[in-house]
């Protein structure tokens, strides 16, 4: 996957390397504008136009490359201006970018663009200002989805520790960072800590945004997945295994975060020994995770792979191998044959070819 790669060199901007298809088109009005913009010693103008270019609200979906083509513009600016406003108006608009770049799947770029943000930021608003860790808190993650885990842990817990104190426990801020923190724990294996975590966090977002409030249900939502079948039945009375419902009746069908509390309620069902009911719900949500983000999204691909677990636990072993072809195909090509989660993909296609495959049991 082809990533920026910028040099910034001292006050000479942004110097792409080996542009290609990362560049806007010559004839493309938004180019010429942010160009005319630029030469005209206008950066604040092409900043405005930037903000209202890219999405306010980055959701989950298929690939855009125009939010690849956005960061070299966006990297200039935010080198080229000076006062502080403007300096905040153009990272906050860098982070909505790295937002969408992560949440289509492309993590390098989110990586990439994140992190020289937080960098060109820094120089003009301080290393402890709130946009500059939360330009970090968005490298941390992205860090963590290209499977750099131990990178991700160090940089997430100091940016939580430092909004904590800067901004207090139940900060927005603060509380997305954690989330990010007990994904990260719980692929380290530190099961115990990302638990107590992600508690702590589903608690800050019921306090600070209100029960029914998207990012609280997506953290409840966590819970179906890391805890074991006897603490899944316990949690909240039982409540949890009812979130799919709940997201529902708050969200609606379609909405990403009910997608996300169906494919990991199915995951629960998996490990509480009802594969039936986790096959009935795992195709509705393989189907609109095809439909919403295309055929090689990272939401897909993990939907998939556990659609061939419950495939091998009903009996269809077959089934199963070749729905992992397909999943091990594509992170091989996507994020590497060696990242964490192509290893698990590998693992899994093996263990169903040698017979090893046994289920969760509840």
């Amino acid at each position: 996957m082809e990533t920026y790669r910028l040099r910034l060199k001292e006050d000479e901007g942004a110097d792409p390397i080996d542009q290609g298809a990362d560049a806007l088109s010559l004839e493309d009005p938004r180019h010429l504008a942010f160009d005319s913009f630029e030469s005209r010693g206008l950066p604040e103008a092409a900043v405005r136009l930037l903000e209202a270019t890219v999405p306010s609200i980055a959701d989950a979906g298929p690939h855009d490359p125009m939010n690849r083509l956005l960061v070299p513009h966006m990297l200039v600016l935010l080198q080229r201006v000076s006062d502080p406003p403007t300096v905040a108006t153009a990272l906050v608009t860098a982070i909505r970018l790295c937002t969408a770049l992560h949440r289509t799947g492309d993590y390098p770029s989110a990586w990439e663009t994140a992190q020289t943000a937080a960098d060109l930021g820094e120089k003009r608003l301080g290393v402890e200002h709130r946009l500059v860790l939360a330009a970090r808190s968005r490298a941390g993650r992205a860090l963590f989805r290209l499977g750099r885990y131990n990178e991700a842990e160090l940089l997430l817990s100091r940016i939580r520790e430092a909004q904590e104190r800067l901004f207090g426990a139940d900060d927005p801020d603060t509380l997305d960072t954690c989330h990010g923190l007990q994904l990260v724990l719980g692929n380290l294996g530190k099961r115990d800590e990302a638990i107590s975590l992600l508690r702590t966090t589903v608690a800050g977002r019921r306090r600070a945004l209100g029960s029914d409030h998207p990012l609280t249900l997506r953290s409840r939502s966590s819970l179906l997945v890391l805890l074991s079948a006897s603490e899944v039945r316990a949690e909240e009375d039982g409540a949890l295994l009812s979130l799919p419902s709940e997201c529902i009746r708050h969200l609606g069908l379609d909405h990403t975060v009910t997608l996300g509390a169906c494919h990991n309620h199915a995951w629960a069902l998996y490990g509480l020994g009802q594969f039936d009911e986790a096959d009935q719900e795992m195709c509705l949500v393989v189907e609109a995770y095809q439909r919403r983000f295309g055929p090689d999204h990272p939401n897909l691909l993990s939907a998939q792979q556990l659609f061939s677990r419950i495939l091998a636990a009903r009996g269809d072993v077959t089934a199963g191998i070749d729905v992992m072809r397909d999943v091990v195909t594509k992170r091989e090509r996507s994020l590497g044959v060696d990242h964490p989660f192509t290893v698990a993909s590998r693992q899994l296609l093996d263990a169903f070819r040698s017979g090893r495959y046994h289920p969760i049991e509840a």
